[in-house]
């Protein structure tokens, strides 16, 4: 494994052909777009040709182009690179991925976090490997920006078993120890939608699974899905699914979501 970067130029070109090679360029901006995750393709020769922002940052770059050519030698402590380009060597030379390997890596403030490293190989048309991809998710920081999903977790589960009930926004506020008002600012700033238009959507869901499952009849549906009555539930079906239970189920539609 090659710890050197070689030529910008001759870098830059390599990091074309191989990009075309495997029709990155049209992939790459996606890469930028997947939060938290980090995300490399290097040759084999472990040159880095290809970076989201995530890893650009994570490894203390501005810019991919400044990353494009380094490999884990340039950018990580020779302990920290032997481990990395071991891994790489597997999937090079045995053609196997790994899969979700748990490792500690730092970040550009001198922090140790704990990440789960996934690495496959990178064919060419004529089947041979000729690079890998690598994502990498940092659990701490994932942990963090899910622990308000989390804590909202009892109340999602309850409005699931309970749909077919009458359910009030102070019974949810309950769960979580807070005030009516409290609660639903704090559901509507995590999910976005209020703790009332969620009810409503698994209360129709509910019925799109009943409507395209069972014979039962649009009266009885509405009164399983939690519905109080046959006016209510076509109001609401239609304003949710922008048309009615009778077209939804003489369509044949697929349960949603």
């Amino acid at each position: 494994m090659s710890r050197g970067s070689g030529t910008k130029e001759g870098t830059l070109r390599g990091c074309e052909a191989f990009c075309a090679s495997l029709h990155g360029a049209q992939l790459q901006p996606l890469f930028d777009y997947l939060p938290g995750v980090y995300f490399v393709a290097k040759d084999r020769a472990g040159r880095v040709m290809m970076a989201n922002n995530v890893a650009v940052q994570l490894c203390g770059f501005e810019r991919e182009e400044d990353m494009i050519g380094k490999t884990d030698y340039d950018i990580f402590s020779a302990d920290r690179a032997d481990a990395y380009v071991k891994d790489d060597n597997h999937v090079f030379e045995t053609g196997e991925s790994v899969i979700d390997h748990v490792e500690l890596a730092p970040d550009p403030h001198n922090s140790i976090n704990w990440f789960v490293t996934t690495k496959i190989p990178l064919y060419s048309d004529e089947g041979e490997i000729v690079g890998l991809a690598c994502i990498a998710r940092n659990m701490t920081s994932a942990h963090e920006k899910l622990r308000p999903y989390m804590e909202m977790n009892e109340v999602l589960d309850y409005v699931r078993e309970n749909y077919a009930d009458p359910i009030k926004v102070e019974d949810l506020a309950k769960i979580m120890h807070l005030s009516s008002s409290q609660f639903e600012r704090s559901f509507k700033k995590v999910f976005k939608i209020s703790p009332t238009k969620h009810i409503l959507n698994v209360r129709v869901r509910a019925a799109c699974r009943l409507l395209s499952t069972t014979n039962d009849t649009i009266a009885s549906i509405a009164l399983e899905a939690g519905f109080y009555d046959h006016s209510h539930f076509i109001r609401n079906f239609r304003k949710v699914m922008g048309l009615s239970p009778r077209e939804y189920r003489e369509g044949g539609r697929e349960i949603p979501w």
